[in-house]
């Protein structure tokens, strides 16, 4: 792909040093990312990791049509995919730049500390944390990312002893601890933390001395040195060094035996192996520890403090232990060092991609929107009103996004429905259970050994007569009563399909009343609001996210708006949530307690179960790599193109569903290749035949947020039918047997570890051993220790 990136500025800051990090990232993986923007002191950075750069032109009022028009004309001359702006000035001209070209997209990241509402509702967003993500995913953004500041942990972390003792010495820094910060002198948000900082220093020069060493530069420095000279007055000795900017901050990291800060810079700090504590306004101040990195993962590296919360205290109960105790540092320091690994560049850039990669997909959907331009438009109008009017009081902030951040305005409150220990399971599916035995009818045919369930269809169109001859309430299998709910034509428009939903609920309604039933549980795994429709009656609501519903409009064929419209009211009526994966558990998080993980599992077959017969309509040669599940654009088509390509036989077993032209144009050409055979959709009780003629099972799903979200059911089938796995690796596979599931990155990877799986000696029985704790059984019992988990707290 070619990315133009475009940070809103190129002098030293969190953001802007993420954005070319992940530029030089991307570019070493093959793909071309040209700079775009005023020069400053990154531009070092930039040519020092052999990236383009191109100078803008000078902005004037933000969002400026020059800027756009310069963004328009490179995209058209290089060829650009994607226009890529850091913070909302250069998000909206990207968006402006973009608007008019038919086969460019635009994305926006934002790191600072809250969105600027008037940013286009249906641009692609890139978020810092998962707070931010919940709030702009509940406004109804459809589109929000979450990825955290990264860190280049090759470039961060090793600077030599010669170059530590050198800068030790041009600063004057002697045996005390050293206390380092490295950010901007800007006036709001981070000038507070250090002004409470200097305080300290004097106040613990005769207890606990320190030296606090402040990196950078900015409008609050004047008054912050003037602090300072007060502080070393009271201490009677130089406790605060000024550097100023550097254009290499790292050896200053190195320097640290305790690093304070926030954001990108906290992060960075924990490359180099240095105790964190972060800060953040209203005298917040808390130390990196077990107890406190799920608090920071959620809400971001940074806080707020309790009304009345003494800034000065908080942050000397926090640094005392850590300057007083060697051994304390050095464990804080390893711990900063484990928790640094997740955000590590690499990660970071594959994520990056996949935002890419949806973003261009999609990029029709973000053509022509003049409601959500004129929407956009009116919201920059009142910013910049309300702008001069805070600049005609005196009262304009600097940092005006991260001067009113996200953590400062939410506040979450619990809820909790009426519990009953009895009664049944309402479980809400997404399909029909006629329909496909996947997630739902699998996980409800282990469920119905612990309780009765009440499994209530999605509802139907009593078209044919043999449609209407179907009674409403059947009962399928022992301890599961099902319910059908007819509407009318027309369900997926928008009013019908409300009116569709409003039955669903009213039939659960009418059968527990008739039965004198109430639900110990309700459980929605389905794309309507079903929580909502039902939040009156008793029972722990469960919401089960089986996939990124939101993303999967365009594969189904169904607006996001109602998608996005419908899952937060399924989640604010939810007590529990239920995620197939930890990735869209955190997705879907909404209040500082993630949800919970529940993956996929399988058919595990009893050692006493007759041995399978193979499928006798299959004609290739072994060995043969098989491919099970349908095939749509979550298929990286590229994959199979390139197994076949390597001589290898190819069964694809499921339904085709593409949605464009050329997907299916792709697919047949497959097809037509010679070592490869399609079979069309089989029931479910026939696969074993076809799993059974396969030397490698292949799950090669492209890489898309949506797959990144996802946990493939056909792993799991692979490794219960005794089948070593191959997959790509955007697809879950967490907590299942690596001596038997690998994963590889490009086509030519996935090839290469498909010959050397399919060359090895394989123990099926083995194999089918190592999916045992993964059976739907399992999964089941898992499901009930959850809600109760949750009942009891």
């Amino acid at each position: 792909m070619r990315i133009l990136v475009y940070p809103h500025d190129l002098n030293m800051g969190g953001s802007q040093t993420n954005a070319i990090d992940l530029a030089s990232a991307l570019t070493a993986r093959g793909h071309e990312c040209i700079i775009f923007g005023r020069r400053g002191t990154l531009c070092e950075r930039i040519e020092q990791l052999g990236l383009e750069f191109i100078e803008s032109p000078e902005p004037g009022r933000r969002p400026s049509l020059r800027i756009a028009r310069a963004l328009r004309a490179i995209a058209v001359e290089r060829g650009i995919d994607v226009i890529h702006g850091y913070e909302w000035p250069p998000g909206l001209e990207a968006a402006m730049a973009a608007e008019p070209l038919a086969d460019v997209a635009a994305v926006c990241t934002v790191m600072s500390m809250a969105v600027a509402p008037f940013l286009p509702e249906w641009m692609p967003l890139v978020v810092g944390t998962q707070q931010i993500s919940a709030v702009e995913q509940g406004r109804g953004r459809l589109s929000v990312n979450l990825i955290e500041p990264s860190v280049d942990l090759g470039y961060n972390g090793a600077v030599p002893q010669t170059a530590i003792a050198a800068f030790r010495a041009q600063y004057g820094l002697d045996e005390r601890p050293v206390v380092v910060s490295v950010c901007r002198l800007v006036p709001e948000l981070k000038s507070e933390g250090l002004f409470t900082a200097i305080e300290v220093a004097a106040d613990l020069a005769a207890t606990a001395p320190f030296q606090l060493l402040i990196v950078g530069d900015g409008k609050a420095r004047d008054d912050l040195e003037r602090a300072a000279a007060r502080a070393e007055d009271r201490a009677g000795r130089r406790t605060v060094v000024f550097t100023g900017e550097l254009a290499d901050p790292r050896v200053a990291y190195a320097v640290a035996d305790v690093a304070l800060g926030m954001g990108g810079s906290a992060l960075r700090s924990l490359a180099f192996g240095a105790p964190l504590i972060v800060q953040g306004e209203g005298g917040f101040f808390r130390a990196l520890t077990p107890e406190s990195v799920d608090i920071f993962r959620w809400q971001g590296w940074y806080g707020v403090g309790a009304p009345g919360t003494d800034g000065r205290a908080a942050l000397a109960k926090e640094l005392l232990p850590l300057l007083t105790d060697p051994h304390r540092r050095e464990r804080a320091g390893r711990f900063s060092r484990e928790v640094v690994e997740e955000f590590s560049l690499e990660s970071a850039a594959h994520r990056q991609l996949a935002v890419y990669r949806d973003a261009w997909a999609g990029r029709a959907a973000q053509k022509r929107r003049l409601r959500a331009a004129a929407e956009s438009f009116a919201g920059l109008a009142n910013y910049h009103l309300t702008q001069r009017v805070a600049r005609w009081r005196g009262r304009q902030r600097t940092d005006d996004f991260n001067a009113v951040p996200v953590a400062a305005r939410s506040a979450g409150a619990a809820r909790r429905s009426g519990a009953v220990d009895s009664g049944p399971i309402l479980y809400f599916p997404g399909v029909g259970w006629d329909t496909l035995s996947g997630t739902d009818r699998l996980l409800v045919t282990e469920l119905a050994r612990h309780a009765p369930i009440v499994w209530v269809d999605t509802p139907h169109t009593p078209i044919h007569k043999r449609d209407r001859g179907i009674p409403a309430v059947t009962r399928p299998q022992e301890n599961v009563v099902r319910l059908r709910a007819s509407t009318v034509p027309g369900v997926q428009r928008p009013y019908l399909r409300a009116v569709a939903n409003r039955r669903r609920a009213r039939a659960a309604r009418r059968y527990l009343a008739a039965q004198g039933l109430r639900p110990r549980g309700i459980v929605a795994s389905t794309t309507a609001p079903m929580l909502a429709l039902t939040k009156d009656l008793p029972g722990v609501k469960v919401y089960y996210a089986t996939d990124d519903f939101v993303e999967a409009g365009a594969l189904w064929g169904v607006g996001r708006g109602y998608l996005s419209k419908a899952r937060e009211a399924n989640l604010a009526a939810a007590d529990l949530v239920l995620a197939v994966t930890p990735e869209l558990a955190r997705h879907l998080q909404r209040t500082p307690t993630a949800g919970r993980w529940l993956p996929n599992g399988t058919e595990v077959h009893s050692p006493a179960a007759p041995e399978v017969t193979t499928a006798t309509d299959v004609v290739l040669p072994s060995p043969i790599v098989g491919v099970v599940g349908q095939f749509n654009s979550r298929t990286d088509l590229a994959v199979l193109r390139a197994v076949q390509a390597a001589g290898l036989s190819l069964l694809l077993v499921g339904p085709r569903w593409f949605t464009t032209r050329e997907d299916d144009e792709a697919f047949d050409a497959l097809i037509a290749l010679p070592g490869v055979q399609w079979v069309d959709a089989v029931p479910r009780e026939r696969l074993p035949a076809y799993l059974a003629l396969m030397t490698v099972g292949l799950t090669p799903y492209a890489d898309s947020m949506f797959n990144r979200r996802s946990y493939p059911l056909k792993t799991l089938d692979y490794l219960a039918a005794g089948l070593p796995v191959v997959t790509t690796a955007v697809a879950g596979t967490g907590a299942l047997d690596r001596r038997f599931v690998f994963t590889a990155g490009s086509a030519d990877e996935i090839v290469d570890r498909i010959r050397e799986v399919a060359a090895a000696e394989w123990d099926r029985a083995e194999i089918r051993r190592s999916a045992e704790p993964h059976g739907w059984g399992a999964r089941a019992q898992q499901f009930i220790d959850l809600v109760k988990e949750d009942h009891a707290s």
